[in-house]
């Protein structure tokens, strides 16, 4: 590399530890401390070590200042250990005095060096067992709850991210049954805690595998907390999760946190007891407890007081519910994460490695999702501005739990519109209305979620441009339709332009029927019965309402196509009385057929064909198909 000095043949020697140790604490001479600075900046193997070094030292500070003992808190019964010991120690001595002379001898030279040397001799006796006082906590198998959990409060302190960082804690939530061990994966939590922002976000994966996240500006805001804690609770029985609830627990091991979880459990029994690398908090609540909560137990680590795993245990069904932290990261604060905690991102200068990515959220489709109240609620509006006729306006259940409305339209004006009556139902709702120049720009529409494809004709016949054209042929109706409007004191112009706006307003009518026809067999495959299943009843009657209010459309629309018809040609009137009762007994796929054959069959009738049909024949068949349809 240019930027690395090259080594001289007459380069010293590696400096071993003890000089690398004197270099660190400047005890060199100066000539010696000069060379060796030399050395360490043109050796990498002399800086690695004593990089190596530098940790091992701090390393030591680190475990001497987390292992120092709180003297206060237990005094009297480091006070006693320390009177045992002493007694023991002379049960020895008086022990050892009873054995051979040299053992007598070696016992009366003892103690007259303790004699002539007793205040070295006590110093160095009381130092000792200061000593032995100093490491009783992680010797002992009982300590205090409350000199633990202080602990924790400052494990919890040191580990708070720094500036331009991110703290990742994946939690996995168990339901244990005590009786038969078995166990049962309840969901997994992620909470991201912001160092620039008071804010966390919060994500709840179901073991089915969907997953929703939100986001909770200030969780020391009791009211905030409250959806969060709704994500996970539903998993839960019902008097667990209503205290949570009530003491606004927001799902994480923060010691403020756990002061919420056990400041109702009317008990001030508390303990702690060491179980192999870990502490054992115990916290059980009075009996008969509303919340049905026997205990709440936290465990620890001896090593760096770092919260592992919280367990609510119940009293009538023995259960334990388990939180266990898998993992917890500082990671750099992306634009990605920055924007979970709705701040804009301060940019990491110092960051020279990839960020970890985040999931993208993905369109489930309506065969691996179940309809919500709110699905309904924005279906419905969708269906009062007739954005369910023709346009391309899809609601997309999405990956982590939300809603995504997207579709094509062809002006702002509309796509305003739209808008507007869906924010009317839910001021936060996500829409993406695109216009066609947008998807030009890189702008992509999710496929359908639909399982049923719309049939080739749907396409043709809602494009707009299936009117009537005069232009170099006839079509079929055209001689029927010049003899009706050809009348004495009639211009042939007028003649001309009466029965263009007779063709192109049956053509319109014959597409909104196939357009309504086709909304309802949406309908009906959006809100399937499987789909519908724990649908509140509000749902189910705003669904059944769309559905009467397309079938009342297609018969009012049909019944205004056969008037139409009956004032051009003579009708048998067999054929003008439509069945009002047969429309309701058809289902969605049949009425979708007899629309696309009406449609068919019109354009037939009023648009200008290669080939021609038999006028009489294709209009009574049409008036079948209408009278079908119902009125």
């Amino acid at each position: 590399m240019s930027g690395m000095r090259e080594r001289g043949p007459l380069l010293p020697p590696h400096l071993d530890d003890e000089q690398l140790m004197a270099y660190l604490d400047g005890e060199l001479p100066r000539a010696v401390m000069e060379s060796s600075r030399a050395h360490i900046d043109s050796c990498w193997t002399c800086r690695g070590r004593l990089s190596a070094l530098l940790g091992r030292i701090e390393t030591f500070l680190d475990t001497q200042t987390v292992l120092q003992a709180d003297t206060t808190s237990e005094r009297d019964q480091r006070i006693r250990q320390f009177r045992e010991r002493l007694a023991h120690h002379a049960a020895e001595i008086e022990s050892h005095l009873t054995f051979t002379d040299k053992l007598r001898a070696y016992a009366r030279g003892f103690t007259g060096a303790l004699l002539n040397h007793r205040r070295a001799a006590l110093a160095t006796l009381v130092a000792a067992c200061l000593l032995v006082a100093l490491f009783t906590d992680v010797w002992n198998t009982k300590v205090s709850a409350d000199t633990v959990l202080a602990r924790t409060a400052d494990y919890e302190a040191a580990s708070q991210p720094q500036p331009g960082r991110v703290a990742r804690v994946r939690l996995h939530v168990q339901r244990i049954d005590l009786t038969t061990g078995s166990v049962i994966q309840l969901g997994q939590v992620t909470i991201l805690e912001d160092s620039q922002t008071p804010a966390e976000s919060v994500s709840v994966q179901t073991p089915s595998g969907q997953e929703r996240t939100i986001t909770v500006p200030d969780p020391a805001d009791a009211d905030q907390v409250q959806p969060a804690l709704a994500l996970i609770g539903q998993e839960l029985p019902h008097s667990v999760a209503a205290y949570l609830a009530v003491q606004h627990w927001p799902m994480n091991f923060s010691v403020a946190a756990f002061g919420r979880l056990i400041a109702a459990r009317r008990s001030s029994a508390a303990s702690a007891t060491r179980q192999g690398n870990l502490f054992a908090l115990h916290f059980p609540f009075a009996p008969g407890h509303e919340s049905g909560i026997a205990e709440i137990q936290l465990l620890v680590e001896t090593r760096n007081y770092a919260p592992v795993s919280l367990s609510l245990f119940t009293a009538a069904s023995s259960q334990e519910y388990r939180f266990t932290r898998e993992t917890m990261a500082i990671e750099p604060r992306t634009t990605e994460l920055a924007s979970l905690f709705g701040a804009p991102d301060i940019p990491d200068r110092t960051r020279t490695h990839a960020a970890p990515t985040i999931p993208k959220l993905l369109p489930l489709t309506y065969e691996s999702s179940k309809a919500s109240i709110e699905e309904v609620r924005l279906a419905a509006a969708l269906h009062k501005t007739d954005a369910c006729l023709g346009e391309e306006i899809r609601i997309f259940p999405m990956s982590d739990g939300s809603l995504l409305v997207q579709g094509l339209v062809d002006r702002t004006e509309r796509r305003d519109q739209i808008r507007e009556a869906l924010q009317a139902v839910d001021p936060a709702v996500r829409a993406q209305i695109f216009l066609p120049r947008e998807l030009k720009s890189g702008s992509q529409l999710f496929r359908s979620p639909f399982k049923a494809v719309a049939p080739p004709s749907s396409q043709n016949s809602a494009s707009g441009a299936t009117f009537a054209d005069l232009s170099s042929q006839r079509m079929p109706m055209y001689q029927e339709l010049y003899r009706h409007f050809a009348k004495p004191g009639v211009s042939p112009e007028e003649a001309e332009k009466q029965i263009n706006a007779f063709s192109d307003e049956a053509v319109t009518l014959a597409r909104q029927t196939f357009l309504h026809a086709w909304a309802l067999k949406k309908l009906d495959d959006e809100f399937s019965d499987r789909r519908t299943v724990g649908l509140p009843a509000a749902g189910f009657a705003d669904i059944e309402r769309m559905r009467q209010d397309h079938r009342q459309w297609i018969a009012t629309l049909s019944h205004r196509q056969a008037s139409m018809l009956s004032q051009v040609m003579p009708v048998p009137p067999s054929d003008l009385a439509l069945d009002t009762t047969s429309g309701a007994s058809h289902d969605s796929d049949s009425l979708v057929r007899l629309a696309q054959e009406q449609n068919e069959l019109v354009r037939a009738l009023f648009t200008v064909s290669a080939n021609p049909a038999e006028t009489e024949s294709t209009l009574a068949r049409l008036l079948g198909v209408l009278r079908r349809m119902g009125a």
